[in-house]
């Protein structure tokens, strides 16, 4: 062997150790797992029949509470912006599953799904802080997320260009028939995409923060309410999903050093009547110059164009009138309850509303073509206080930073599972409201 062939041997023998050493560093770092299974209300999980033996098998082994209380509003992408941030939307500003746009310009209100995370969220975030400090991220399907500190991404809509989905398209994990026809796909199909892809990056990138969101029991209950068998065959499958993702855990050796969270971010109610809350504007010679309404669900935002005192209580009178109105919050009120109001923290934000109006049981705000009844078949919906029983979510917390056999805890906001994220990899929780939950942690 020559002289350079010995010291090119020695350079390639001594990268190979440090490598191996990064790695087995690496392997060192805990890793937490979040799933989130959307609309999967604590009611529907406290059913002793329910047919979800993974699920059943974490609380067993782990730690669970009777219920965890989510943000007001009750809607997606506000609930899952708490669970990686601490904090209400009073202070990461989310209200809608989307950045609010046209509002007080007289035209029509819509939310614009893609925006940047810049755009959407105030405050740092758990995976921000987790990337910061040299850890690996994934996301699958996660809300309010691009162009975020994350380093393997499956989109809602996954992009091509994506690091991960071009990996899993070069070793056949995914096909490009898969990824063509993604946006006609059934909800269950996209979860099991999403699902592949969580097993991806964990057998193949160990990813110290992973977070998986699955829509498909959201899905079913807005379509057949809550309660049905629809639900209760979609938790099957869900369950199923979980299955899949600790089992990749374990085939990836990680199971040592890996805590599961199982969440959700709402419940869902049955309703049978919608009201239009434009129509309710119309009606009461409100014009869309004056001011326009974002219906969610169990709840709609009214935006005055040019608020002024009488407008406004014309506008709440309008609604007080309205068989589908529940209340009113006062601005005292709607501040208690985490929303945000104009100028909190001395920003402004545009997107808080100058009404608030919640529905009644039964009820739901959502738009309505002319002449169409109220009256309508069962279907689901979200969006009501924070309070109400089935708004209510499912905590379930089991692995290696979790006490075992710790069994059912207290009632807790959702604000703290970000501190307990934080607080399992090593990470600072400054800015956030929520606590971690030392009760369950070893």
């Amino acid at each position: 062997m020559t002289r350079m062939n010995k010291i090119a041997t020695a350079v390639a023998a001594l990268c190979l150790a440090a490598t191996t050493l990064a790695a087995q560093t690496s392997q060192r770092k805990p890793m937490v797992v979040v799933i989130s299974l959307d609309a999967f209300g604590a009611s529907l999980l406290q059913d002793p029949l329910l047919p979800v033996p993974a699920l059943h098998a974490l609380m067993q082994s782990g730690a669970y509470a009777k219920s965890m209380q989510p943000v007001n509003p009750t809607v997606t992408w506000p609930n899952h912006t708490a669970m990686v941030t601490g904090v209400t939307p009073a202070k990461h500003g989310l209200i809608a599953n989307g950045q609010i746009t046209g509002q007080r310009t007289g035209g029509p209100i819509s939310v614009e799904f893609h925006a940047p995370k810049s755009q959407l969220v105030r405050v740092p975030t758990v995976y921000e802080a987790a990337h910061a400090a040299g850890l690996t991220t994934a996301e699958m399907d996660w809300v309010a997320i691009e162009h975020a500190g994350i380093d393997y991404s499956f989109f809602e809509q996954p992009e091509p260009d994506s690091k991960l989905i071009k990996e899993m398209l070069a070793d056949g994990s995914l096909s490009q028939a898969e990824l063509d026809n993604f946006r006609k796909a059934s909800q269950p199909s996209r979860d099991r995409l999403y699902t592949r892809g969580a097993t991806y990056a964990i057998k193949h990138h160990h990813p110290n923060l992973t977070l998986l969101h699955l829509l498909a029991l959201d899905s079913a209950e807005h379509t057949y309410g809550y309660g049905t068998n629809a639900g209760v065959v979609t938790a099957a499958f869900l369950d199923d999903r979980v299955a899949e993702v600790v089992q990749a855990v374990k085939d990836a050796g990680d199971l040592d050093r890996t805590t599961f969270l199982i969440v959700s971010d709402h419940g869902q109610s049955s309703v049978h009547h919608t009201a239009d809350p434009n129509a309710i504007l119309r009606d009461a010679g409100i014009t869309p110059a004056e001011a326009t309404a974002l219906p969610e669900g169990g709840a709609a935002y009214i935006y005055e164009t040019h608020a002024t005192p009488a407008l406004t209580a014309k506008i709440r009178a309008a609604f007080a009138a309205s068989p589908a109105t529940d209340s009113l919050p006062t601005d005292a009120e709607i501040r208690a309850q985490g929303w945000p109001t104009p100028h909190d923290a001395g920003k402004p934000n545009p997107t808080a509303f100058d009404v608030l109006v919640y529905a009644k049981e039964d009820w739901k705000f959502g738009g309505i073509k002319p002449g169409a009844p109220t009256v309508e078949s069962q279907t689901g919906a979200h969006g009501y206080p924070n309070t109400r029983p089935l708004m209510q979510e499912i905590f379930i917390a089991e692995g290696a930073a979790i006490k075992p056999h710790a069994g059912e805890q207290p009632a807790f906001p959702n604000l703290d599972v970000a501190a307990t994220i934080a607080k399992i990899l090593g990470l600072p929780q400054t800015g956030m409201d929520g606590k971690p939950l030392t009760a369950i942690l070893k």
